[in-house]
């Protein structure tokens, strides 16, 4: 491994030292929109303990969509999980459309309606997710799976956040048609040394394509492959023997230490909106230090404030014996939330209420049996507070 490639990494790792173990739980979401499809996903996710289906550490977390290539399985990508779970990131891997005629259209429909789903789970209070969710949402993914990035974006603007491609290919339909509409921040990776997807080919137009108002970035590895994306995969290893290119000038390793180089304080930046990491965001780019770059990002106003932010209500009795639900607001008007939505405790919608700016909402529940439910205060970046409380 060379040393010379490594020092931005090991550098920055002083600062972004692993804070959770990994948890992990296998869904199946269900899309209603096209005919209850079902959505297997991988969900690893931050724990104080490792395991399966062990409780999720304490915090709210933002999620990451992520699509594998084409006829690759999702525990190829162990070294994404492995890396993004311990600093903060849930990321969640649909297992939809892994055979040999694969619907672009629909793997993409899926990465977008996971966001869905996931602020579902954020809500329901029989979930494991319950509350830990920080509504942000990444879409990212690798060969076929970039190029479906890409092309999710236009199925669910208003949640996704930021989309990061390694290697992308272009789709059916076309994620170089869609690039224009991607108008959030972008990364966009490919490796010199990348065959089945080359980049002059590839991810190089893509990145043109996206939007330019947005803040977007290209990275080419310097000696990087296709396949080194992602872990050991036969099919893909295959497919770089066939073509060629099977014996790349850096090791997997040295790749995925690159990547996580810049992926990690672009998604702290772009995902976290921690502006803190975008000086030395942009000093790691400049450096071109076993890559060459591209930088499309001469706007840098989409970091909005961090979304942990408190921001505040109360509920002024507990239990509600009244006929209308009395909350007082946080005095601060930007600490105030602008929406607030009632819900059971199965998590399902009652009322949505709009903040009217007086000193105390009077939120009413004739008719709300006796019971527990939860209220949820929204700002109008989406962060979500929550507080239960009982009706008599």
């Amino acid at each position: 491994m060379r040393l010379s490639l490594l020092l931005p990494f090991l550098f920055l790792a002083g600062t972004l030292s692993a804070q959770f173990q990994i948890g992990h739980s296998t869904l199946t979401f269900t899309d209603p929109a096209r005919n209850n499809r079902p959505i297997a996903t991988e969900v690893y996710y931050p724990a104080e303990t490792a395991g399966n289906n062990v409780p999720l550490a304490a915090g709210v977390f933002p999620v990451i969509q992520f699509g594998h290539g084409f006829v690759m399985s999702t525990d190829s990508y162990a070294n994404f999980w492995e890396s993004l779970v311990p600093q903060g990131f849930i990321l969640c891997l649909p297992q939809t459309e892994g055979g040999f005629s694969p619907s672009h259209a629909d793997f993409a429909k899926d990465l977008a309606f996971l966001c869905t789903a996931m602020e579902a789970e954020n809500l329901k209070t029989t979930s494991r997710f319950f509350g830990h969710i920080q509504p942000r949402y990444c879409i990212m993914g690798h060969s076929m799976g970039g190029g479906c990035t890409v092309l999710s974006y236009q199925y669910n603007p208003n949640l996704i956040r930021c989309v990061a491609a390694f290697a992308p290919a272009n789709t059916n339909p076309s994620a170089l048609a869609a690039a224009p509409a991607v108008s959030v921040p972008a990364l966009v990776f490919a490796g010199s040394y990348d065959c089945i997807a080359p980049p002059a080919q590839q991810a190089l137009p893509i990145y043109q394509a996206l939007d330019t108002s947005a803040c977007k970035h290209y990275v080419e590895l310097a000696g990087g492959s296709h396949c080194q994306f992602a872990n050991a995969n036969a099919n893909c290893s295959f497919g770089e023997l066939f073509s060629g290119c099977a014996n790349p000038p850096i090791s997997a390793d040295e790749q995925h230490a690159l990547v996580n180089t810049l992926l990690l304080p672009w998604l702290n930046a772009y995902l976290k909106a921690d502006a803190g990491f975008i000086t030395p965001l942009n000093d790691l780019l400049a450096s071109q230090n076993g890559f060459t770059t591209q930088n499309g990002c001469s706007n840098t106003t989409r970091v909005l404030a961090p979304q942990n932010a408190g921001f505040g209500f109360k509920i002024l009795e507990n239990p509600v014996e009244q006929a209308d639900l009395r909350v007082l607001l946080a005095a601060d008007d930007a600490a105030r939330p602008t929406e607030f939505i009632l819900c059971d405790a199965s998590g399902r919608v009652l009322i949505r209420v709009k903040n009217t700016d007086t000193e105390i909402l009077h939120i009413a529940i004739p008719t709300l049996a006796a019971g527990m439910y939860y209220l949820v205060g929204m700002d109008r970046e989406g962060r979500k507070s929550v507080q239960g409380f009982v009706k008599k």
